[in-house]
């Protein structure tokens, strides 16, 4: 039952409700299943419907409580819920948010492209049902989403304007709240086929009743906690977005006027909270919704309807302001553990692996392997392998040891020979390609005993895009050693498709498909959900390996280093680019816990593939556990006194034809 509703007095509410969830359900981008949950509820999570629910009291109350709404207004009431929620998308992602109703907004999930397409789609889908029932429909359902427009713009216009006026905050959230509510009781109320004025009575009790309700918001998001809002909490003040408690307070306080400012950190933005409240602003802005609240009962008055009608209305209208409930926070798994090397790992996994490496020729001495760029990777933390067969969890570690190894080669300072960079590119691609006229050596040596371990029980077609992402991927690595060569260091835009190209992430994928004896489907892979997963682990992932790395990149020339690229283009101190940088890992890292959480859920929908969903968000949450487990590993720290495997060798046997070494 939606809040206090006396269904004594409107007896078919939750009846109609039900219709309208009918209605709302079937909106779906035609012929594309995969897609369906980009425009539903998003799991967990469940719709309110306040509008709609207002839609229907105000057709109640000038028509028959007693009787079951009619089609049209049923109809109305779907249409407004619809234009509601698409303008959720879009406010979500203009306000980088992640969380909706105590779960992971839509653009967490999908993406903000994605989330602003479904956006329009979902609210031009409202504003096709408000033409079906009318030209008058249409006509204020679309001068309301105008309204809605043009406040959004000018709110935006004033962030970080401390001398904003109440005037201009007013005239804000009348467009962006109040006129859609009032919207949703006069299309209930025109479907009455009441008079003019009957029409207008519901609706400027709407539209006090939504000035109100956007005021309280505004006040919970000062007063309130993240888990009784169901989404993050004084998330105003650090975007510029200044209320009227916030106003009000700060034409009394001049220390909070001084923290409001572009670049206002969470510290900053903790003060100005407490200074809001000690100024007594929160109190009087509460005192200004209350007033409207009154205001809104009292536009009830000329209409021509039992009083307790009108009462029943206004009980529901007062129960939605005082909504305070606390709602489930989004379950969020902590990264896996870091285990340090005194945890033994699988023992016959190592002694494999080691013996390996040895007897391939890729290291002339044991001592080798515990140079510092390989030694974590032989000891791998010991919960990383449980359950898993041991034959897969050496090929896995092995495969992963060898890439890290290939990655060396190209990473090697003392490479400064371009045309040598480009041999070394060509030679491991025939390795990796078997070519008969390709040269001898331990590299070759090691793949020919690590390949058909690795593609044992794979199909043709899995086997061919490894091969093909290694080949990418070698073709990367040889563009970055260029990069190094020459000095140049990529913008902030361009560094991450760069980066992700070098980070090998399709070969990581499918490292891991090894590990779990899996092979996901190329569809399932393809879907946004599961490409936005892999692509915010990924990111978060090569983000923090530059934070660690930053001072050994700038001493090695480095190119892709996202600390570098902000530094070089905007001339920054190293502590801001950082700080910059940091603040982008904490963002995307809580886009990465909600895709986890719901991308099992939404992937189950792919007609035939419902296992493949689990599988993909279990592969991605695993790559971000172990990504946690690499940040505490020595591989990119202080070199080490003992000597590494001679890649100067490994580059000459398998191009004898070029000088590895300038």
């Amino acid at each position: 039952m939606p809040y206090a509703v006396d269904l004594t007095v409107f007896p078919f509410l939750d009846a109609d409700l039900g219709r309208v969830r009918d209605l709302l359900g079937p909106v779906r981008v035609p012929g594309r299943p995969e897609l369906a949950a980009l425009t539903g509820d998003q799991p967990g999570t469940s719709r309110r419907l306040v509008r709609p629910t207002l839609t229907l009291l105000s057709y109640y109350v000038l028509a028959d409580p007693t009787e079951p709404a009619s089609d049209r207004a049923v109809r109305a009431a779907a249409a407004v819920e619809l234009v509601h929620l698409g303008s959720l998308y879009h406010d979500d992602v203009i306000d980088h948010a992640f969380e909706r109703r105590g779960g992971a907004s839509v653009n967490a999930v999908w993406g903000a492209q994605l989330a602003v397409l479904a956006g329009d789609f979902v609210i031009t889908t409202g504003l096709r049902m408000m033409a079906e029932l009318g030209q008058r429909e249409a006509l204020s359902g679309t001068s309301t989403c105008e309204l809605m427009c043009t406040s959004t713009v000018a709110e935006a216009a004033d962030r970080y304007v401390a001398s904003r006026s109440e005037q201009s905050y007013m005239d804000a959230i009348d467009g962006k709240t109040a006129g859609l509510l009032s919207l949703a009781c006069r299309l209930g109320a025109m479907q009455a086929a009441r008079g003019q004025e009957q029409q207008e009575a519901p609706a400027r009790f709407g539209r006090q009743l939504g000035l109100a309700y956007q005021l309280r918001d505004d006040i919970l998001d000062l007063t309130s906690s993240a888990e009784e809002m169901g989404k993050p909490v004084n998330a105003d003040l650090p975007q510029g977005i200044y209320t009227l408690p916030v106003i009000r307070a700060a034409a009394r306080d001049a220390d909070l006027r001084r923290l409001l400012r572009e670049g206002m950190t969470q510290e900053d933005a903790t003060r100005a909270r407490e200074l809001v409240i000690a100024t007594g602003a929160v109190d009087e802005a509460q005192a200004v919704a209350d007033g409207l609240v009154e205001q809104a009962a009292g536009q009830l008055a000329a209409l021509a309807c039992p009083p307790h009608l009108r009462q029943g209305i206004t009980a529901y209208a007062r129960a939605v302001l005082g909504r305070h409930t606390p709602r489930p926070a989004v379950p969020r798994q902590p990264p896996g553990t870091c285990s340090n090397r005194q945890e033994a790992s699988p023992r016959r996994t190592m002694h494999w692996v080691r013996s390996w490496f040895l007897d391939s020729g890729l290291a002339a001495d044991p001592a080798e392997l515990d140079h510092h760029r390989l030694a974590d990777f032989f000891h791998f933390p010991a919960d990383a392998l449980p359950g898993t067969d041991p034959e897969r969890a050496e090929t896995a570690v092995a495969f992963a040891v060898m890439g890290f190894l290939w990655d060396d080669l190209f990473e090697d300072p003392r490479l400064t020979d371009p045309q040598a960079v480009t041999a070394l590119r060509r030679a491991l691609v025939a390795t990796l390609r078997q070519d008969p006229q390709a040269a001898h050596g331990a590299i070759p040596t090691a793949w020919a005993r690590l390949w058909p371990r690795v593609r044992e029980g794979r199909t043709a077609g899995w086997q061919e895009r490894l091969l093909d992402s290694l080949e990418m991927w070698c073709e990367a690595c040889e563009r970055e050693a260029h990069h190094r060569i020459s000095g140049y260091v990529p913008s902030p835009a361009d560094y991450l498709p760069l980066r992700i190209a070098t980070s090998g992430h399709d070969i990581v994928f499918a490292f891991f498909e090894v590990w779990k004896d899996r092979e996901i489907a190329p569809r399932v892979r393809r879907h946004p959900v599961a490409r936005r997963l892999e692509e915010l682990v990924n990111s978060v992932f090569l983000m923090e390996n530059d934070l660690a790395t930053v001072e050994q990149d700038e001493a090695d020339q480095v190119p892709y280093n996202l600390v570098r690229s902000v530094r070089h283009e905007s001339g920054c101190t190293l502590q801001e680019a950082v700080a910059q940088v940091e603040r982008r890992v904490a963002e995307q890292r809580a886009q990465v816990d909600a895709a986890i959480a719901y991308a099992p859920t939404i992937l189950r929908t792919l007609p035939g593939l419902s296992s493949h969903g689990k599988e993909v968000a279990s592969i991605s949450e695993t790559m971000f556990n172990m990504a946690h487990w690499a940040r505490g590993i020595n591989r990119y720290g202080a070199p080490a006194a003992s000597p590494g495997p001679d890649l100067e060798r490994l580059r000459r046997e398998i191009c004898p034809e070029t000088t590895s070494i300038s």
